[in-house]
């Protein structure tokens, strides 16, 4: 029989205010990040690991003039802040800690939610940005601007029938896009091994081989769709 001990910390809470229009930025190494709306700015998160002490691991929350930038950081750069040049901020140095967030913003701000080795769950009113390198992202709200990963799968629930961009894209892995019945949109979407269903849009596929290729415009186009993926399906909701 194996025995596997973990190591965790007491959970890191920081509660603060942003105003309508200043930006969240979380910019997370190993570990996932959920964001929901509130009335408040509530930032928790939890380290732990298997074999490092997650206490050499800091979680840096730093008040800009546009608003807040957390970030998490690694030894022997645990004291450095999110902006040093001397490190970009991904390396973990074999420390296994994972981070992950939950965190609560209230409405108007905007939100750039990030990890390297994990999934991206974010609900925000405000204009929103979400990434992952190997995690899925899923993301809703009225004025999603970019949800993507290299290796995960990225949904995106378009909330509003306004107007905007959206870029969905992944490596390995599907994209879904939903927006609200009736939306005027125009799609530039293509899928290298994978297949397209897009409503009311026009699929083309090649003559050999996999892949698809769909563009048009439904309605006044104003929700403006560039979705890509290069291993996966590409699904889009109306």
């Amino acid at each position: 029989m194996f025995l596997v001990l973990a190591f965790a910390t007491a959970p890191f809470a920081y509660d603060g205010s942003l105003r309508p229009g200043q930006t969240l930025t979380i910019n997370d190494v190993n570990g996932s990040v959920r964001v929901r709306t509130g009335d408040r700015l509530a930032i928790r998160a939890t380290k732990y690991a298997e074999r490092s002490d997650p206490n050499e691991v800091a979680i840096h929350v730093e008040n800009r003039s546009d608003g807040i930038v957390v970030c998490v950081r690694y030894p022997p750069e645990a004291s450095r802040g999110c902006d040093d040049r001397r490190s970009d901020g991904k390396h973990n140095n074999n420390n296994d800690t994972a981070v992950d967030f939950d965190v609560t913003v209230p409405r108007g701000i905007t939100l750039s939610a990030n990890s390297v080795n994990g999934s991206v769950d974010a609900v925000n009113d405000g204009p929103t940005d979400a990434r992952s390198v190997n995690g899925s992202v899923r993301v809703e709200g009225r004025d999603v601007r970019t949800a993507t990963s290299v290796n995960g799968s990225v949904s995106v629930r378009v909330l509003d029938r306004g107007s905007g961009r959206l870029y969905a894209r992944t490596v390995n892995g599907s994209v879904d896009v939903s927006l609200p019945p009736g939306s005027g949109a125009s799609l530039v979407a293509k899928t290298l091994t994978g297949g397209i269903n897009a409503d009311g849009f026009t699929v083309e596929h090649p003559r050999y081989g996999p892949g698809a290729h769909a563009s048009g415009t439904v309605g006044d186009g104003s929700r403006q769709l560039s979705l890509e993926t290069l291993n996966g399906s590409i699904t889009v909701r109306r």
